[in-house]
């Protein structure tokens, strides 16, 4: 049997591949949007930051599309799933390769932010202490803002990975549903899964939008700590659900397709 470091290597290396393309493309973005800015005319301290967070707010959504598809076609293709490793090896490696390539790209927007940020910094500090004081602090507290940042780092992380063990239930799901229903019905179920995922996901954004306004409150606010960790614990025992339902339908259900 292939051990799981040997899978994780295979499969991360397509993965890390893809994603420094895409950042090099991001960087390209960024600098050309800032150059014609420039010579527009509008250019101040703030720009630079203005566009690395537009630019990195797409980029954030191309990516995760990226490896969305990239990780959904391993599950399926004969070239990946004939490798002699366990179904759940097979799983994690994949599902932990695709957490691991965004946490790269979550670096290195965080490192372009920082760049960008450099040449207005002083402004950036003032604002913080004002929101502070709006809050009721004398000042910008650095405790309760690294841990406001872990928060939302956090939560990220943790809806990353049940919006990826979710698509993963939903596609393995439909692939074994496929096998016992004709051409007619499989149009007819693919309908029924869209409308259920987009409701799925508009409830979902409007919970994560809220949570999100909680851990940006612990900027300046311990208090909103305690519920916050329960909302991390209870999307981990749902990920971790969905994620043994989904090597459950690989093991048993689940047909593969030649490349």
């Amino acid at each position: 049997m292939t051990s799981f470091g040997n899978v994780f290597k295979a499969m991360f290396k397509e993965k890390f591949r893809n994603m420094n393309f895409f950042l090099m493309i991001n960087v390209i973005a960024i600098v050309v949007s800032i150059i014609v800015t420039a010579f527009q005319g509008g250019m101040d301290k703030s720009t630079p930051l203005a566009i690395t967070i537009g630019w990195s707010m797409l980029a954030g959504v191309i990516s995760f599309v990226m490896l969305s598809v990239i990780q959904e076609r391993k599950y399926t293709r004969d070239s990946y799933r004939l490798i002699p490793v366990s179904d759940t090896k097979f799983y994690l490696a994949n599902l932990a390769t695709s957490f691991v390539s965004y946490l790269y790209v979550i670096v290195a927007q965080a490192v372009f932010y920082l760049i960008a940020a450099i040449p207005n910094w002083s402004e950036y500090s003032d604002t913080l202490n004002m929101m502070a004081m709006m809050n009721g602090r004398a000042s910008f507290d650095a405790p309760n803002a690294i841990m406001g940042v872990l928060a939302m780092t956090c939560l990220m992380l943790v809806i990353l990975i049940l919006s990826w063990t979710t698509i993963n239930l939903i596609h393995l799901a439909s692939r074994s549903a496929s096998n016992f229903l004709p051409s007619t019905g499989r149009r007819v179920m693919n309908v029924v899964i869209y409308v259920v995922v987009i409701w799925l996901v508009l409830r979902v954004v409007g919970f994560v939008m809220n949570q999100l306004n909680n851990s940006v409150n612990m900027l300046f606010n311990s208090n909103y700590t305690a519920n916050f960790a329960l909302t991390i614990v209870v999307f981990l025992v749902v990920a971790v659900a969905e994620a043994a339902v989904s090597i459950y339908l690989m093991n048993n259900w689940v047909e593969t397709i030649s490349e």
